[in-house]
């Protein structure tokens, strides 16, 4: 009897003993991995940059939220001083702030100035005009359809004001800057046609050097200062063409309200450029071209 479970006992030890050696199977890990290809990436690419761009109006305060849009274009605006056309740069970062850098250049014509109606039209061909122009400010997507975007816009000028130039030896330029800030309000109408109106005004700062054979400084050099208190407004709107072109004819309304010094407002007679402070408008028609990517 003791011989037979000392026997049982050992089959059950060495059996436990087997069962706790044998190795515990391996779980099988599958691994999977994809390599894009680089026509795969590209593909990738033009596609969320067909969906960005068809969030983009073309017209600067519509861009995508946490996408960064650039643009450059060109525009043609006629002034009655004459034409007028620059070239920009302007890219809004994926945080809604955003910059635009203008580069002007103006054919001043012989015809009058309707910002300074009191000074006659030139006799002569007059100096072109130079200006830039630097924008800075925030988007904010109020809704779906309405974008509003403030910005401060900054300008540096030569002859861009007023220039003046006789057959007597009679001239008179200018150099302006100005501190302008604005809001800019857009209409997302429809993924083709954005309407806007943007407003925007401040101080402008026109210095005069000239020479008058008449008067009481008779072929002395003079200079005068005028400030204005300008206010545009302007009225547009953007029309995309292809997903990446944009034409955007607009119209502005200006006004300014001029406050010459001594120098600037006293009379021919008396040595000075016979600057009215009168408050004058005029209107300006363009179109832009604008490339967005």
């Amino acid at each position: 009897m003791h011989v037979r479970k000392i026997f049982i006992f050992s089959l059950f030890g060495a059996s436990t003993a087997v069962y706790a050696n044998t190795p515990t199977p391996t779980p099988l890990v599958v691994e999977s991995s994809t390599e894009l290809s680089s026509d795969d990436l590209k593909t990738l690419k033009k596609l969320a940059e067909k969906e960005k761009l068809a969030e983009y109006s073309g017209s600067l305060g519509t861009a995508p939220l946490n996408k960064t849009v650039s643009s450059t274009g060109a525009t043609l605006e006629e002034t009655p001083a004459g034409p007028q056309a620059f070239i920009f740069w302007t890219q809004t970062l994926s945080n809604g702030f955003y910059y635009e850098g203008r580069l002007y250049g103006k054919y001043n014509m012989r015809t009058q100035n309707p910002a300074f109606p009191d000074v006659p039209p030139s006799a002569e061909n007059n100096p072109n005009g130079f200006k830039g122009v630097i924008k800075l400010g925030y988007n904010f997507h109020v809704t779906d359809i309405y974008d509003i975007t403030p910005y401060l816009r900054l300008e540096a000028g030569k002859d861009m004001s007023l220039v003046y130039a006789d057959t007597n030896g009679d001239y008179i330029h200018s150099k302006n800057y100005a501190i302008l800030p604005g809001f800019k309000q857009t209409f997302k109408m429809t993924p083709l046609l954005t309407p806007y109106i943007d407003i925007y005004g401040g101080v402008s700062q026109v210095s005069l050097t000239g020479v008058m054979t008449q008067g009481t400084a008779a072929n002395q050099i003079q200079d005068a200062e005028v400030q204005q208190l300008q206010l545009t407004t302007e009225f547009g709107f953007a029309f995309k063409i292809s997903e990446h072109q944009a034409i955007i004819p607009y119209m502005q309304f200006i006004y300014n309200a001029n406050n010459p010094d001594s120098t600037a407002a006293a009379s021919y007679a008396n040595g000075g450029f016979n600057i009215s402070s009168l408050t004058s408008s005029q209107q300006v028609y363009a179109i832009k071209y604008a490339y967005s990517w």
